[in-house]
């Protein structure tokens, strides 16, 4: 039996983490536990109502847990000048005394996963300026060195998103799907534009806002931070406010989108709401698939599954 992308080789409940956690750490002798989320790669857990503890889901993330704890340290400084967080890992135990992979823990950081904010909630050009800042000293701030070579992916990764798509039209409605596999039929051209440095999985369920302020206060999950295509921390940013969010955010990040990168985002934008509605659907993730539906609808309505070239009204 084929199993999902993201299957859990080690499973772990709230009671069994407080065991692990308790005999690894000793200022945790009888911690609180519950579950705080799930992705693909990890689990994540609140301890104490303070700390997020993370549980890789295959060995293979295990192995990432080194590089992303090195990673955010060399972050740590400069991205500290502006005000939106990222992790700090406090806890990085490499050789568990009860579990069978490493975990790491950080304090919880504040704010909301943007997914679960309608777009019109927030001011979405304050967002993607915000965003836009934020990108811009990523990427000056790069602590790896640029790879000598690099080839980009997207056209390839399209393959996963054509059979996400046939994998999950049974719960789109016929016109969203017949629309979505249209705008997935043809490969956009090869980008030979330079990587950049980048967060590498900004979706906007990694970015946590605060509702009232309207701001963005955290970015989590930096398992997949390194170099890659340009546009790729938007893509996210896109499926959720559109042009003008992202349009809000170029300024700031200090580029500007040609004529042939506008319709590579649309479409990798629908393809990052396609993905999003098939985990949704296939996860048992009703308000996830609710969200990513919404999107779609709105992007068949301005023509952009028909058709990527086609700018917002």
């Amino acid at each position: 039996m084929q199993r999902d992308p993201w299957h859990n080789d080690f499973p772990m409940e709230p009671a069994r983490v407080a065991e692990v956690i308790a005999a690894d750490l000793p200022e945790f002798a009888d911690p609180r536990v519950a579950v705080l989320g799930e992705g693909w790669d990890f689990t994540t857990f609140l301890v104490d109502d303070e700390w997020v503890f993370r549980f890789p889901k295959r060995r293979q993330y295990a192995r990432q847990l080194a590089r992303e704890f090195k990673l955010l340290e060399a972050l740590a400084p400069p991205l500290a000048v502006q005000a939106i967080a990222i992790p700090r890992y406090r806890y990085h135990v490499q050789a568990p005394v009860l579990s069978k992979v490493p975990y790491v823990g950080y304090a919880l950081l504040p704010g909301e996963p943007l997914v679960y904010c309608a777009a019109d909630s927030l001011d979405n050009a304050a967002i993607g300026r915000q965003l836009g800042e934020f990108l811009q000293l990523l990427q000056s701030t790069a602590p790896t060195p640029r790879p000598r070579t690099y080839h980009d992916q997207f056209p390839s990764d399209l393959i996963d998103f054509r059979r996400e798509l046939d994998e999950s039209s049974a719960a789109l409605p016929p016109a969203i799907a017949a629309a979505c596999d249209a705008a997935l039929a043809r490969a956009p051209a090869i980008d030979e534009e330079p990587p950049r440095f980048q967060h590498g999985d900004l979706g906007v369920e990694h970015i946590l806002v605060d509702r009232h302020r309207g701001a963005i206060v955290s970015i989590i999950d930096w398992s997949d931070a390194g170099w890659g295509n340009r546009i790729a921390d938007l893509v996210g940013l896109w499926a959720w406010g559109g042009d003008a969010a992202v349009r809000a955010a170029l300024p700031a990040w200090g580029q500007t989108l040609g004529s042939d990168d506008w319709p590579r985002l649309r479409q990798w934008g629908i393809a990052y709401a396609i993905g999003s509605a098939y985990y949704g659907y296939k996860d048992g993730r009703d308000p996830l698939h609710a969200t990513a539906l919404g999107w779609l609808e709105r992007m068949h309505e301005a023509g952009q599954l028909a058709n990527p070239e086609t700018p917002d009204a």
